[in-house]
């Protein structure tokens, strides 16, 4: 019987979904208050791109636009996991598992590249105006930063965590 070409390549497709569904890294993100639907997209385009585990929207309102939020994202929200927390004791949890990572400028961050995570991450990014909460810094392990050695002292959310995603990924696959 003949099959159609394209009969063949959905089925290799979605193969490849499953496949790609089943094996992530030991990774995920909390995105803290991220408004920017476009930083927050682009952050699901990454977590799909690093075969991230989950992304979890921390103290999201009912006003958000998931439907923007598909569009900015390329549709990958489609592909990676992701849950709504609105409670810090499910985050605390998350510590059973997973070291938490705070990406912000902190008293007591220290650059990115220091961190040699051999260990399951969470990294927690916040809103770029207000960075990421004080109750979710005091919970953490540790905070990472990005050295800035220009006049401006912050840089794009979206940015920073691929700088730092890239990092935790390359570490964690190299083990």
């Amino acid at each position: 019987m003949f099959q159609h070409k394209f009969t063949d390549e959905k089925k290799s497709v979605k193969k490849d979904i499953k496949n790609i569904k089943l094996n992530r890294l030991p990774i995920i993100v909390i995105l803290d208050r991220i408004t920017d639907i476009g930083n927050a997209g682009m952050i699901f385009r990454l977590a799909d791109a690093l075969r991230i585990k989950k992304v979890y929207l921390y103290k999201y309102d009912k006003e958000f636009n998931v439907r923007l939020l598909y569009k900015k994202s390329r549709a990958t929200i489609n592909y990676v996991d992701f849950e709504y927390l609105n409670n810090i004791k499910k985050i605390i949890k998350l510590k059973e598992d997973y070291k938490l990572i705070t990406l912000d400028k902190t008293n007591k961050s220290t650059p990115y590249y220091v961190y040699n995570n051999s260990t399951p991450t969470c990294l927690i990014l916040g809103a770029e105006r207000t960075g990421v909460s004080q109750e979710l810094i005091e919970i953490s392990d540790f905070s990472l930063h990005l050295p800035m050695n220009g006049i401006n002292t912050s840089i794009n959310v979206a940015t920073a965590a691929s700088v730092v995603l890239y990092h935790i990924a390359d570490n964690l696959n190299k083990k």
